[in-house]
C-alpha cells in the first residue's frame, strides 16, 4: 500500500507532511537507475504492541464507559456517554460436533493405525471402505440445522463416482455428497422437491490414493466447497446458491456413509475424523480444522465471524464478508464488537478505529501516564516519521524511546512537552550534532478532539538536525534513525486538568500510531502481505540477513558494501565453477581492493573435485593427488609465481583481460582484443567492457557492444548527453508508434495530427486524446464563416447571442426562434418577481421561464387561478387566496389583484370566513349563518361571538349560550329579574360547594345529611371538615401485622389500614405477648406502617396482634405467630485427629455443640494448602466423623470444622498436620553432554512428585542394546550421593534442613571412545525409590586403532580389485569421513615409497586399481580417517595376471 494516499485524516498537518514525503520520493526518482531504495512505508503496522500498565484499556476486565468528546469545546463541557466493550459479538472458542465414526461402523468397514492422514495425533485411526456389498457406516441421525458443516479426510483408492455421505426421509433424499477424479456432487432436497445438483470440478484436487481434506459449509440458502482447507486468497474452492433451504423435517431419518442408499457409488478407500457442525463454520474454523491451528490475526483474534459471513475481510479485518462475494463488497458484518477499543486498533493501518485507555480518577494517576510500546520485528529499519493521531486531547508531555537493537538498552529519541521544564530541558533547545536529543515545545492550545503529533526525525521544527540534507554522508545520523523498537510515554493532558470537566473525559484515545520507515539497506525491498511488513532481499543483490547486511556464501568477491542513492553495490559472486559452497574476501589477491567494479579477491572455501586456487584457476587447471604430494606448479614462476603474460594479458596467473580489452584467446597473438567503446555513449566514458562478451558499460538508453547508438524510442541529444540518449516523446494519441528519427526527433504521426511529437490537431481538428482528433462541426447558422475552432477545446467562433463548443446554441438569457430558415436568438424577458430564486434564463427550445409554484405565463408574470400578489419575495410568488368554502359562492375565484372572495349571504371579510353582526358560523358546517337568540333580561344584548354564539351575560350568577341557566355553587334561576340564588352548603360536610340547579340539595360527605349538610348520621360524630367522611364512626375490620423473619434475632412487622378508617386520624398500638412494644399515629390518605422487634431469642415463636383507633372508637385485629430463625451456635467444637496419618488420607472425628439456637444442619470440614492457603478438600453433611482423600504425600495442610444452623456456623481452632511420605514420582532421565571422547556429563533433576525427603540418588550404566539382546558392559551402579532435600521449607528448626542436598550431576570418565551408553537414576526417599527411563549417550571421537588389510585379487593382467571392510565402531572410533588407497612401491637403494592411488568416499569399500604392469606383484594399504586422526592398516599383497604374448 502507498502511504501517500493513506488517509489520516490530519487536516492540513498532514497535507505538509505529504508534500515532504512526496519530494523526497521525488527526489529518489532523479537518481541513477544502478541504485535502488525502497519507498517509505508504515512499517509499524499490524505489529506486536504493548501498553504499562497492562490493564490500561477500557473495557478490562468488565464494560465501561468514557465521555466522548469532539473538536468543539461544548464536547468537553458535558459528558457524551460512550461505551468500551471488548466481548465478542459472535463465537470466540470452537463449535462443538458430532463425531460420525464413532458408533455404527459396519462390519466389512476395518479400522488402519498405520495410513492416516498428515499430521494425525496419536493413537488415531483411520477407516477402510472395501468394494463389498453393504460395506458402509451407519451414524445415529439427527436433525440437520438451517446451518451445518460436514468436514472429513478422504483417501480413495480408484476412480470412479462414490458416494461420502447421504440422508434419506421415507425413501427420499434430503442431501447426498459424491466425489470423483473430476467433480464434486451435492444433491439437496427443499420444500419444493429435489433440486437439480450442485456440481462442483475439482479435476486434479482430488486424487486416487492421495489424503485430502473436503469441508461442506452451508449456511440456508449459500454453500461453499474447501478442498485441503483454503485458497491462496482465503477464500473457500468454490461458492454457490442452492434453489431454497435443505428441508430435513425429521431427526429419525437415515444417515449413510460410504454408499448410496441406492447401493450404488460404493466408496472405496480410506475416511477418517468425520465430523457433523450444527453450526456453519467459519474459514478460519475450517483452517483450524484441517491443520489444529486457529489463524493469528492482528486485532482481537479470538473473535470469530457470524456463519452468515464466514470470511475476514480481507483488507479490514475488523470485518467479515460472505464467501463468493468480491472484496469491495458492502455486505459485510462487523467481526468484533462496535464499542471495541482495543489495544490493537493503535496499528490496524484502520483510521476508522480507535484505542481507548483506562480512565484516570485523578490527575496524579494522569500524570503518570502510559507507556506504549511498538516492535517493529523483523530486523532493524531506518524510521523518518512518527505521527500520532490522537481521538481524545492530546498529552501535555511526550518521550519517544527506540531501541537501536533488540538486545540494547532503551535510547532517548525526542520530547515533547507544553513546557519543557518538566524534563529539565530548554524549550525547542538547538541541536548541536546529528544525534543530540532536545525538546519540542508544544502548542499553547491544541484541539478538544482529532489532534496529532509529528516527530520528522531528520527535520524536527524549528531546528533542522544537522546534516539532514546530506543524509548518506552522514553516518552518525545514518545511524540515528535505525530502531527495531519504538516506546511512546503519554504524560499529563490538555483541557481535562480543569475541575469543571468530568473525570471520565480523562482518558488518551488514539487513532492511529503511524511509523514511517524503510529496509535499512538499498538491497532490500519492503513487502505487505496478510502478515505484518518485513524487509526482503532483492534477488540482484545477492545479500541475505534480517536487513540484508551479508553476501551470500558464493558471493565474496568484493566485501559487503551498503548501496547509497546512486550506487547499489550488489553483492558479486567467487569463480568457483560449482566445485565450492562458499568463499570469502583475501583483500591480498584483489588488483584493485579499492573498487567495487573492478578486480576481485574471492576465494574459495574446501575446494571439492579435486580442484584448488583462489579462483579455482581461470585456466580450469585440474591436479590429481600425486600432483598435490609433487607439489610441482608448471605454470608459475619460481619466485612469486607471476607468469609470463601477452601483451594485453593481466594477473599472476595472466588470466585476465587488460583494462580496454576482453576476449582472452590462446589463438590471439596479443591474448585479448580492444573493447573500442564509443566513450561519447559510455558512463562517465569509461573505456573498459565486458571481459568475455566485450560489451561496453552504456548510458541510460544507450545501446550496441560499443554504445554507439540510442535505443528504440530514443534519440541523440547533444552528442549523448549525462543521460546517454533523449526519449523521442511521441505522444501515445497523435503517434503511430514511440519511434522517431534518432537524430531529427521527427515522430510517425496519425493523418489528422501534426507537430515534431505527433501532439497538436490539423486545422479543423481539435482534442487530441485516445480516439485521436476530433473535427470541429461548427454550426454553419451559428458560427462565423471563415474561422476554425480552438485546436485544444474544438470551440467554435460564434455569432452575437449564439453560443456552445459547435454555436449551435443560445447564449444564457436567450432562446432559440426559426427566422426566414435562419437560427435567431430573441432574449427571455422573464419576469424574476415570478421565476424560481429570480431567474432571468428561460428553456432555449420554447423560451418558457421557470415559473414558481404559483405562478404561470411565458414569462412568470401571472398568478395561477385562486392565488393573488404576485412578489419576489414570496417563495410560491403569489399567495394563496384560502376562501373559506363554506362562506364562498362555489365556481368563483378570488381577485388576482387584492385576493377577495365571492361571499355567500350574511357572510363577510376577505376570505368571506366571517358572519354579519347579530349572526355566528353554523357548529354543524352549514353554509350560511345562524341567528344569536340572546336572552333578553340574561343577557347584555343580542350581539354574540361569531364563530360561538356565545352571548354576553348580565350577572355573575348565570351562564350558558344563551344567559338562560345558573352557573355553578347556584340554584333557581329567575327569569324576570335574570339572576340565581347562592347554594351557602356547610364546608365541612359537603364534598364540593355545589347544590341542585332547582331545589339547591347540596352533595354531602359519606356520614353527613341535611339540606345544606350541617349534621352527622347516626352513630357518628364530630362533623370536621378535614374529615372526608364529615363525621367519624368507630373504625372496623383491621389487618392483623404481617411479619418477616430477618434473623436469629429480628422480626419485621407491617401493617395496612383498616378496611372501614371511618375517619382521617388513626392510632395504632403494637402488642407483643399482650404487651405494648410500639405506638403511632396516622392521617389521610393513610399508608403502611412498619416495625422492627428486635433483641428477640433464636428460635422462639412471638404472638402479635393490632389496637386501632379514632375520635370515635377503637377496635383490635386478630393475633398471629411467627417464630425467630436459627442462631449461630453456641459452645466448644473440637476437631481430632484419627491415627495413623497417611501419604493420601486422614480420618478426623469431631465433638457436637448444643441446640439451643437452633438444629444443625450441616458439619462443614475444609481442608487448605498451608504455602498459598488454596483449598484442597471439604467435606458437608451430618456426620461427625469422615476420611479426607487425594491429599499429597509430605504436604502441611490446615484442617478446621465449622458446625452450622441456617443462622450461622461455630469454628473450631485450626488444626495443622503433613502427610506421610510416599515413594517418589517423575523421576525424569538424566541429560548427557558430551565432554571427551572417555568422558560423559550427566545432569538430572529431583523428581517432579518428590512425595518426602530426597535422601540419595544413584546412577546406573550399561552398554546399548546388542543385536543378541544384551547390553555390553552389562547393567551397573556407577555412582551414588546422599544427603537431605525436602521440599517442604524449614519445619520446626533449622536442623531439619541441615543436611546438603544429594548431588544432581557427576562425570562418568575412563569410558570407551565414540561407544553409546545407557543411563538412568534413581531416586531414593523415606519411603521407597523410583527409577527414571533408560536415556543413551555416546562419547566423543577418537584417535581410530586400527584398520584391517585389503583383499586383493587379479582382475586382467592390468588390474587389481582391491577392497576392504569398515571396522567397528569401538576400532573406528568415530565417524568414517573417507579411506585412500595407497600402493607401496620397494626401490632400491631407497626408502618404501607410498603412493596415495584414490581417494574413497565413506561409503564405497573397493576400488579397481588400473594401468598396472601384467603379472607383476603390489602391495596396497587401506588409510581410514576420521575427524580426529588416521590409521593405516598392515599391507596385502596381489599379483596381475599373466599377459598373452605381443604379436611383432
Amino acid at each position: 500500500m502507498n502511504c501517500l494516499v493513506l488517509s489520516l485524516g490530519g487536516g492540513f498537518l498532514f497535507h505538509a507532511i505529504e508534500t515532504l514525503l512526496l519530494a523526497y520520493y521525488v527526489a529518489l526518482s532523479l537518481v541513477s537507475s544502478q541504485g535502488h531504495f525502497p519507498k517509505l512505508e508504515n512499517v509499524g503496522a499490524f505489529k506486536n504492541v504493548s501498553v504499562v500498565p497492562t490493564q490500561a484499556t477500557c473495557g478490562l476486565p468488565d464494560r465501561s464507559t468514557f465521555c466522548h468528546s469532539s473538536i468543539a469545546v461544548e464536547s468537553i463541557q458535558s459528558c457524551t456517554q460512550r461505551f468500551c466493550i471488548q466481548e465478542c459479538p459472535y463465537r470466540s472458542s470452537p463449535a462443538s460436533y458430532t463425531a460420525l465414526f464413532s458408533t455404527g461402523l459396519g462390519t466389512c468397514i476395518s479400522e488402519d493405525k498405520n495410513d492416516l492422514h498428515p499430521g494425525s495425533s496419536i493413537n488415531s485411526l483411520s477407516f477402510i471402505f472395501r468394494n463389498h456389498k453393504d460395506c458402509f457406516s451407519i451414524p445415529r441421525s439427527q436433525r440437520l440445522a438451517a446451518s451445518f458443516t460436514l468436514t472429513v479426510w478422504l483417501k480413495p483408492e480408484q476412480e470412479g463416482v462414490m458416494c461420502v455421505m447421504e440422508k434419506a426421509v421415507d425413501g427420499q433424499t434430503v442431501f447426498k455428497l459424491t466425489v470423483s477424479e473430476k467433480e464434486t456432487m451435492f444433491y439437496y432436497h427443499t420444500v419444493n422437491g429435489l433440486q437439480p445438483p450442485i456440481k462442483v470440478m475439482t479435476l486434479g484436487r482430488i486424487l486416487v490414493r492421495k489424503w485430502i481434506h473436503l469441508s461442506v459449509q452451508v449456511h440456508h440458502t449459500k454453500i461453499s466447497f474447501f478442498v485441503d482447507g483454503l485458497e491462496d486468497d482465503n477464500t473457500a474452492f468454490d461458492s454457490r446458491i442452492l434453489g431454497g433451504p435443505i428441508a430435513d423435517l425429521a431427526a429419525d431419518g437415515a444417515l449413510q456413509i460410504g454408499q448410496s442408499f441406492s447401493g450404488l457409488e460404493q466408496f472405496v478407500g480410506r475416511m477418517q475424523d468425520f465430523r457433523l457442525y450444527q453450526v456453519a463454520l467459519t474459514n478460519r474454523d475450517i483452517l483450524e480444522v484441517l491443520s489444529g491451528e486457529f489463524p493469528h490475526l492482528h486485532t482481537q483474534s479470538e473473535c470469530r465471524c457470524p456463519g452468515s459471513h464466514p470470511r475476514v475481510h480481507p483488507l479490514v479485518q475488523r470485518y467479515c464478508i460472505p464467501n463468493g462475494a468480491d472484496d469491495t463488497t458492502n455486505d459485510r458484518v462487523l467481526r468484533l464488537n462496535p464499542e471495541a477499543h482495543s489495544l490493537c486498533y493503535i496499528n490496524d493501518n484502520d483510521i476508522g478505529t480507535s484505542w481507548i485507555s483506562s480512565l484516570f480518577i485523578s490527575t496524579a494517576h494522569l500524570d503518570r501516564g502510559v507507556t506504549i510500546t511498538i516492535d517493529l520485528q523483523n530486523g532493524q529499519y531506518q524510521v523518518f516519521y512518527i505521527i500520532l493521531q490522537f481521538y481524545s486531547p492530546q498529552p501535555e508531555a511526550m518521550r519517544i524511546q527506540r531501541k537501536k537493537k533488540n538486545d540494547l538498552n532503551w535510547e532517548d529519541w525526542q520530547y515533547f512537552a507544553r513546557n519543557c521544564s518538566i524534563f529539565g530541558m530548554d524549550n525547542n533547545g538547538s541541536l548541536e550534532n546529528p544525534d543530540s536529543v532536545n525538546c519540542l515545545q508544544l502548542p499553547r492550545f491544541t484541539p478538544y478532539s482529532r489532534g496529532n503529533i509529528t516527530f520528522s526525525i531528520l527535520t524536527p521544527e524549528p531546528n533542522r538536525r544537522p546534516g539532514y540534507n546530506d543524509f548518506y554522508n552522514t553516518p552518525s545520523l545514518q545511524e540515528f534513525v535505525k530502531a527495531t523498537q519504538v516506546r511512546i510515554h503519554l504524560l499529563g493532558q490538555y483541557h481535562t486538568t480543569e475541575p469543571w470537566v468530568n473525570f471520565r473525559h480523562r482518558y488518551y484515545g488514539v487513532d492511529e500510531i503511524t511509523i514511517m520507515e524503510r529496509c535499512l539497506s538499498n538491497n532490500a525491498c519492503c513487502v505487505f502481505s496478510l502478515i505484518p511488513y518485513r524487509c526482503l532481499c532483492s534477488k540482484d543483490s545477492y545479500t541475505q540477513g534480517d536487513n540484508c547486511e551479508r553476501c551470500l556464501p558464493l558471493y565474496h568477491d568484493k566485501p559487503f558494501r551498503p548501496g547509497d542513492q546512486v550506487q547499489a553495490y550488489n553483492c558479486k559472486p567467487c569463480q568457483c565453477y560449482g566445485h565450492a559452497v562458499s568463499c570469502h574476501y583475501d583483500m591480498a589477491v584483489d588488483s584493485f581492493p579499492n573498487e567495487h567494479y573492478r578486480g576481485g579477491g574471492g576465494v574459495c572455501d574446501n575446494c571439492q573435485h579435486n580442484t584448488t586456487g583462489n579462483l579455482i584457476s581461470y585456466i580450469k587447471m585440474c591436479r590429481v593427488i600425486l600432483e598435490r604430494v609433487s607439489h610441482k606448479n608448471p605454470n608459475g614462476s619460481e619466485i612469486g609465481g607471476q607468469c609470463n603474460c601477452k601483451r594485453h594479458v593481466s594477473g599472476r596467473q595472466c588470466n585476465q583481460c587488460q583494462e580496454g580489452f576482453y576476449n582472452l584467446q590462446q589463438s590471439d597473438p596479443d591474448g585479448c582484443s580492444p573493447c573500442n567503446c564509443n566513450t561519447s555513449g559510455t558512463v562517465n566514458g569509461d573505456i573498459t567492457c565486458h571481459q568475455n562478451s566485450g560489451q561496453c558499460k552504456c548510458k541510460a538508453n544507450v545501446i550496441g557492444l560499443k554504445c554507439d547508438r540510442c535505443n528504440f524510442g530514443f534519440k541523440i541529444s547533444r552528442n549523448f548527453n549525462d543521460r546517454g540518449c533523449g526519449p523521442c516523446l511521441c505522444n501515445i494519441y497523435g503517434s503511430l508508434n514511440q519511434f522517431c528519427n534518432p537524430f531529427t526527433g521527427q515522430c510517425n504521426c496519425k493523418e489528422d495530427t501534426k507537430g515534431l511529437q505527433c501532439d497538436s490537431c490539423m486545422d479543423n481538428f481539435f482534442g487530441l486524446d485516445a480516439t485521436g482528433c476530433k473535427t470541429c462541426d461548427c454550426n454553419i447558422a451559428g458560427s462565423l464563416s471563415g474561422m476554425v475552432c480552438n485546436s485544444t477545446t474544438g470551440q467554435c467562433v460564434c455569432k452575437p447571442n449564439t453560443g456552445g463548443r459547435q454555436c449551435s446554441e443560445c447564449l444564457d438569457g436567450y432562446y432559440k426562434v426559426q427566422q426566414n430558415n435562419s437560427l435567431a436568438c430573441l432574449p427571455c424577458n422573464c419576469d424574476n418577481a415570478g421565476t424560481v430564486n429570480g431567474s432571468l434564463l428561460c428553456d432555449k427550445s420554447t423560451g418558457q421561464c421557470p415559473c414558481k409554484a404559483g405562478v404561470t405565463g411565458l414569462q412568470c408574470n401571472q398568478c395561477v387561478p385562486h392565488m393573488y400578489n404576485l412578489t419576489i419575495s414570496n417563495l410560491l410568488g403569489c399567495q394563496i387566496c384560502d376562501c373559506d368554502s363554506l362562506g364562498t359562492l362555489a365556481g368563483t375565484v378570488c381577485d388576482q389583484i387584492s385576493g377577495q372572495c365571492v361571499c355567500l349571504p350574511n357572510r363577510q371579510g376577505r376570505r368571506c370566513n366571517q358572519c354579519e353582526s347579530g349572526y355566528y358560523i353554523s357548529p354543524f358546517r352549514a353554509s350560511g349563518c345562524l341567528p344569536c337568540l340572546c336572552h333578553i333580561t340574561g343577557s347584555v344584548n343580542q350581539v354574540c361571538n361569531s364563530l360561538t354564539g356565545q352571548c354576553v351575560c348580565q350577572d355573575a350568577s348565570v351562564t350558558g349560550q344563551r344567559c338562560d341557566r345558573c352557573r355553578e355553587l347556584y340554584f333557581g334561576f329567575d327569569s324576570d329579574s335574570g339572576r340565581c340564588q347562592h347554594c351557602n352548603c356547610h364546608p365541612s360536610g359537603v364534598i364540593n360547594g355545589t347544590c341542585h340547579p332547582v331545589t339547591g340539595q347540596c352533595v354531602c360527605k359519606q356520614f353527613v345529611t341535611g339540606l345544606k349538610c350541617d349534621n352527622c348520621v347516626p352513630n357518628a360524630s364530630n362533623l370536621d371538615i378535614h374529615n372526608l367522611f364529615g363525621c367519624s364512626k368507630t373504625p372496623s375490620q383491621q389487618p392483623p401485622p404481617r411479619g418477616e423473619i430477618l434473623n436469629s434475632s429480628v422480626i419485621y412487622l407491617s401493617w395496612n389500614p383498616p378496611d372501614s378508617p371511618n375517619s382521617n386520624w388513626l392510632t395504632y398500638g403494637l402488642y407483643r405477648d399482650e404487651t405494648e412494644i410500639y405506638t403511632t399515629e396516622d392521617h389521610y390518605p393513610y399508608s403502611t406502617q412498619s416495625f422492627n422487634d428486635t433483641t428477640l431469642f433464636p428460635y422462639t415463636f412471638y404472638s402479635y396482634y393490632l389496637k386501632v383507633s379514632n375520635v370515635h372508637g377503637s377496635t383490635r385485629s386478630a393475633a398471629v405467630m411467627y417464630r425467630t430463625k436459627s442462631g449461630t451456635p453456641k459452645g466448644n467444637l473440637h476437631l481430632n485427629i484419627i491415627f495413623p496419618v497417611g501419604p493420601h488420607t486422614i480420618s478426623f472425628n469431631w465433638t457436637t455443640p448444643s441446640n439451643d439456637s437452633g438444629p444443625i444442619e450441616k458439619y462443614v470440614l475444609t481442608c487448605t494448602y498451608s504455602v498459598d492457603l488454596q483449598p484442597c478438600g471439604q467435606y458437608k453433611g451430618l456426620e461427625t466423623s469422615t476420611i479426607i482423600r487425594n491429599l499429597v504425600p509430605f504436604t502441611k495442610y490446615i484442617f478446621g470444622v465449622q458446625a452450622c444452623t441456617s443462622g450461622g456456623c461455630l469454628q473450631s481452632l485450626p488444626l495443622t498436620i503433613i502427610t506421610a511420605q510416599a515413594p517418589p514420582e517423575g523421576q525424569r532421565f538424566p541429560e548427557i553432554q558430551n565432554i571427551s571422547a572417555t568422558e560423559l556429563t550427566l545432569k538430572w533433576s529431583p523428581p517432579t512428585k518428590p512425595n518426602g525427603i530426597i535422601i540419595r540418588y544413584e546412577i546406573y550404566m550399561r552398554g546399548a542394546l546388542r543385536s543378541d539382546g544384551s547390553h555390553i558392559p552389562p547393567e551397573s551402579r556407577i555412582f551414588q550421593s546422599s544427603g537431605w532435600l525436602s521440599p517442604q521449607p524449614i519445619m520446626e528448626s533449622a536442623n531439619e534442613n541441615a543436611l546438603m542436598p544429594p548431588q544432581t550431576s557427576t562425570t562418568i570418565t575412563d569410558l570407551e571412545p565414540f561407544t553409546e551408553y545407557e543411563f538412568c537414576v534413581l531416586a531414593v526417599n523415606m519411603a521407597g525409590s523410583i527409577f527414571s527411563d533408560w536415556i543413551s549417550g555416546r562419547t566423543g571421537e577418537g584417535a581410530p586403532v586400527f584398520m584391517p588389510s585389503p583383499s586383493v585379487f587379479p582382475l586382467s593382467p592390468y588390474s587389481l580389485n582391491v577392497s576392504w571392510e569398515k571396522p567397528q565402531d569401538n576400532v573406528a572410533r568415530g565417524e568414517v569421513m573417507g579411506y585412500s588407497i595407497n600402493v607401496i612401491t620397494t626401490q632400491n637403494m631407497l626408502p618404501v615409497f607410498s603412493q596415495v592411488v584414490y581417494i574413497a568416499e565413506a561409503h564405497e569399500l573397493s576400488y579397481i586399481v588400473t594401468g598396472l604392469k601384467p603379472y607383476t606383484m603390489y602391495n596396497f594399504t587401506i588409510t581410514l580417517c576420521n575427524r580426529i586422526e588416521c590409521v593405516t592398516s598392515e599391507p596385502s599383497m596381489g599379483q596381475t595376471l599373466a599377459a598373452g604374448k605381443e604379436i611383432i
